[in-house]
């Protein structure tokens, strides 16, 4: 599935299409208008630049979220210009072309637009290849993307197994796997069959969670801890919530109270 990807360590630039896109992402801050303006066509420039492209988008995005709060924007609206902004760039990239140390960048510019398909697949390669590597942040953050792309695909229980393998890792690259579960992949994957085996993923990712050491004296690192009751309290609500809310099933009893000692025990350290 994942051949095609080539082993590159460079994509073809190109200077006036690198220009373009810096321009557009500066002139997209004064246009009122709800209209993304393409200055050059992707179709002349040979492979995009998955990084650069993302990068567009996320200052189209900054942009259009003020509109919503200040000028009346429709958030759905904004979600359809940011996706037509996307796919034509993905419409004109060849899948088959991308340097597999880059294939994780590709995959979120197809997610963003939708292409869950051609994202999971993408995932899917950069997994391989940060698994030979060793390389154990790429390969949580992208192992639970691909995860995700699977729930959206309705492929629930290949999901599951492929999120549980990030509970593998160090703790140093543990960070993500709370988030991942709780707010990217259960609401892709709830009310599809295995809602029991998803409350259970998500308590023992509270289990992960509180495995994660950071620096306390970071912003990041004070951010994360103070956080942290917070996430494992929206866990616990969720499991329940995946039990048809009824708090008083003894699994979801059992997994609660799993979370509710995690939470206590955190406290104390």
């Amino acid at each position: 599935m994942h051949s095609g990807i080539r082993r590159a360590t460079t994509l073809r630039n190109n200077f006036g299409y690198s220009l373009g896109l810096a321009a557009l992402a500066f002139a997209s801050f004064g246009c009122q208008t709800d209209v993304i303006d393409y200055p050059l066509d992707p179709q002349q420039v040979g492979q995009v630049d998955a990084d650069l492209v993302l990068r567009t988008y996320n200052a189209h995005r900054e942009r259009l979220e003020v509109r919503v709060a200040k000028q009346g924007l429709d958030p759905k609206e904004k979600d359809r210009l940011l996706r037509e902004f996307l796919k034509t760039f993905t419409d004109t990239t060849d899948t088959g072309n991308i340097p597999i140390e880059k294939a994780y960048q590709y995959a979120d510019m197809f997610r963003l637009a939708g292409d869950w398909k051609t994202a999971e697949n993408l995932y899917g390669a950069s997994v391989k290849w940060a698994e030979g590597r060793k390389d154990y942040d790429r390969f949580t953050n992208d192992a639970l993307r691909q995860a995700w792309c699977l729930a959206e695909l309705g492929q629930v229980k290949p999901a599951l197994a492929l999120a549980r393998r990030t509970y593998t890792v160090p703790p140093a690259a543990k960070a993500p796997i709370l988030f991942a579960v709780l707010y990217e992949i259960t609401p892709a994957a709830r009310g599809k069959g295995e809602d029991k085996e998803l409350a259970k993923l998500i308590a023992d990712a509270c289990a992960q969670h509180v495995q994660v050491r950071v620096d306390p004296a970071s912003a990041s690192g004070q951010a994360l801890i103070q956080g942290r009751a917070y996430h494992m309290r929206v866990a616990m609500n969720t499991v329940i919530e995946l039990y048809g809310n009824d708090a008083r099933n003894p699994e979801a009893r059992e997994l609660v109270g799993d979370i509710a000692t995690l939470l206590a025990a955190e406290r104390r350290f």
